[in-house]
């Protein structure tokens, strides 16, 4: 039998659990250890060339990896890159043989496109009945129109055409095909223009209107000139009839004026209210938009407003928005009536026990203390506030997971889950990362918390993170809340002046330590950095910064968010909680919530935020710091200094069971 080679991070956990007389399994005591470096730098020679195109410097690689676990990465790649030359019978069998790997789904979507592309109808009506890709699916109706293939044409087309945004250029022929037949009606028009209007794709809707009757054309003008201008449109409404088409009009149009200047679509609201004969629904659909962005604005008058609304309109978004507002108003009254109206599973969600409990303390109730007590030992923000509320330890119960020899073995030797490290290992993160989680959904929690020790061995820490929340483990605190590139980080933060429990927390929350991380905005890495925000950052501090590319390394990405977040701290005078607000939503965003609430309790300004982003973002970053607080073995001050208005030092951390 040949001896089974392992990666180099299982041989270090393998020596780590032979160091601390675990056991281990006997096969792989017998099996002959070799160092996976030397293969892993002719994997990445291997795939630069396949990269290239150049099969034979490929080849090489394949000859030299026989055993290898990501040898058929290489042929993948290559194939990838070569697709419109690849032999039908070549491609076929490949995706056979792998069609469980993760590179199978884009493979065979990369060659069925170039079927397409190549007009190779009867290969891609082999290969594609089922396919969902639309780039395909419009190949594939073309094929059908090549092979004389009506039978339900008609209806596929449709639902390619019937989408609020422009479509792929291969699905122009099946489409003009499709108008041939005297598609589409004026009915699927209109259904169409909405959908276009709706997802803001006002080209689409502009072109569109051609196939509109012309009454509806008038009212796709009215719907483009509500979306531009809403105060405009609006005034010129009073001279519409009443029709659905002025009504839903009208109701876009103060709804979204109501977003941005709140006041105006009230007036535009009160003029045409009589106007037209609203349904109940309709009217309590504009009047609950109305009431819902005046709380945003935390105008006291929308406490009123929410109270006129039927009761059967105060749902749960409507009963927060009046708590805030009245918090911001100290109407602590007003706040816990608004708690208590709120469903009782709501109620009993840690954020409103805590509001409860700070609104009986802020009306010197003595049921304030019950409140903070029942939650003060709970490990989480509200439950730390609470603590801090009764001048108490924080409560913090750690759960050590303890190595099991046997789960480990059958990980081990997994060709699977051996893939992924390999594939963390080498670099192919998206790869990696897309084989951990088929591997993750057929585990159990026991092995999913041994995967996470595994990840964690390999310094693959958003992993292990994703592992211990799949098993429901929330109390590993060391795994979960790992110190990645601790060195850097500690003397970065030391350098800069930063408390590196807060650049952590902040760490922890942006990117769950995933030093390739990449957000749709386009922030990137561990600090999740805009590539503008870190070229000005290393302009200001004269650090070395390349290019987007850079961010994704730990070495480039730290100072710089660190450079960064001290710039921040400087701004807003050491005041974490702007600090991570502006880190989230930009300054702009902060200077505004500043000048509308200048003198508001860090909580409740925390909790007032519009965004809900934001809202929930700075207290996760600060419940997060406070871990890793205790992670350094400091005092919780975190929380004290900068979430509660004169309360400085937090007493500890304990554990209550």
């Amino acid at each position: 039998m040949k001896a089974r080679r392992l990666p180099a991070g299982l041989i270090v956990l393998l020596g780590m659990l032979v160091m601390f007389g675990i056991p281990v399994y006997s096969d792989y005591s017998k099996t002959t250890v070799v160092n996976r470096e030397a293969e892993r730098e002719t994997f990445r020679q291997g795939w630069t060339a396949a990269r290239r195109g150049d099969q034979s410097g490929m080849m090489l690689a394949v000859a030299a990896l026989p055993d290898y676990p990501l040898t058929p990465y290489l042929e993948f790649e290559l194939l990838r890159q070569r697709v419109d030359s690849v032999p039908e019978v070549v491609m076929e069998q490949f995706l056979a043989r792998h069609r469980n790997w993760s590179f199978a789904g884009t493979l065979e979507t990369v060659w069925l496109r170039s079927l397409g592309q190549r007009g190779e109808w009867e290969a891609l009506l082999r290969h594609a009945r089922d396919h969902s890709d639309t780039e395909v699916r419009c190949h594939l109706a073309r094929a059908r129109i090549e092979q004389n293939d009506h039978d339900g044409l008609a209806e596929e087309i449709e639902r390619l055409w019937l989408v609020g945004r422009s479509q792929h250029d291969a699905c122009d022929r099946p489409f003009a095909w499709w108008r041939r037949q005297g598609n589409p009606s004026h009915v699927l028009a209109w259904q169409r223009f909405e959908m276009a209007v709706a997802a803001g794709e006002d080209g689409l809707a502009r072109y569109l209107r051609r196939y509109l009757m012309s009454d509806q054309r008038d009212w796709a003008d009215h719907w483009l000139s509500m979306r531009a201008q809403p105060g405009t449109t609006l005034r010129r409404a009073r001279q519409w009839q009443d029709h659905d088409y002025s009504r839903s009009l009208v109701s876009i149009g103060v709804r979204r004026l109501a977003r941005s200047e709140q006041e105006r679509a009230r007036q535009h609201w009160n003029a045409l209210a009589p106007h037209f004969a609203w349904s109940d629904a309709e009217r309590h659909r504009i009047e609950r938009e109305l009431a819902l962005f005046q709380a945003v604005a935390l105008e006291e008058e929308a406490i009123a407003a929410i109270d006129a609304l039927p009761s059967g309109v105060r749902d749960q978004q409507i009963l927060e928005w009046r708590a805030r507002v009245a918090m911001a108003h100290d109407r602590w009254p007003d706040v816990l009536e608004s708690i208590q109206a709120m469903a009782a599973s709501e109620q009993a969600q840690s954020r409103w026990r805590y509001w409860r409990g700070r609104a009986l303390s802020a009306m010197n109730r003595p049921e304030a203390l019950i409140a903070f007590g029942t939650l003060s030992a709970e490990p989480h923000y509200y439950g730390f506030l609470a603590a801090l509320k009764l001048d108490q330890q924080l409560a913090l119960c750690n759960e050590e997971i303890v190595a099991d020899a046997a789960v480990q073995r059958r990980l081990l030797r997994d060709a699977e889950f051996e893939r992924s490290v390999e594939l963390f290992h080498v670099g192919l993160n998206s790869h990696a990362r897309q084989t951990w989680i088929s591997v993750s959904r057929r585990l159990s929690r026991a092995e999913l918390e041994q995967a996470a020790l595994l990840a964690a061995a390999n310094g693959w820490h958003d992993r292990s993170i994703a592992a211990l929340n799949g098993a429901g483990n929330r109390r590993a605190y060391p795994w979960r809340f790992p110190m990645a590139e601790k060195g850097r980080v500690v003397a970065l933060s030391r350098q800069y002046g930063v408390d590196p429990a807060l650049v952590y927390g902040l760490m922890r929350a942006e990117s769950a330590m995933q030093a390739d991380a990449l957000s749709p905005a386009g922030a990137r890495g561990l600090l999740q950095l805009m590539p503008t925000t870190a070229q000005a950052v290393a302009r200001r501090n004269t650090l070395p910064y390349n290019g987007s590319t850079d961010l994704m390394t730990p070495e480039v990405n730290l100072p710089l968010g660190i450079a960064h977040l001290a710039e921040l701290q400087a701004r807003y005078d050491g005041d974490w909680v702007r600090v991570a607000a502006a880190y989230n939503a930009g300054i702009n965003a902060v200077a505004r919530w500043m000048d509308t609430r200048p003198h508001t309790d860090p909580d409740v300004w925390m909790e007032t935020l519009p965004f809900y982003e934001t809202r929930d973002y700075v207290p996760r970053v600060l419940a997060f710091a406070t871990i890793y607080e205790w992670q350094f073995d400091e005092p919780p001050s975190v929380l004290a200094r900068h979430a509660l208005a004169g309360n400085r030092n937090g007493s500890g951390f304990s554990c209550p069971e």
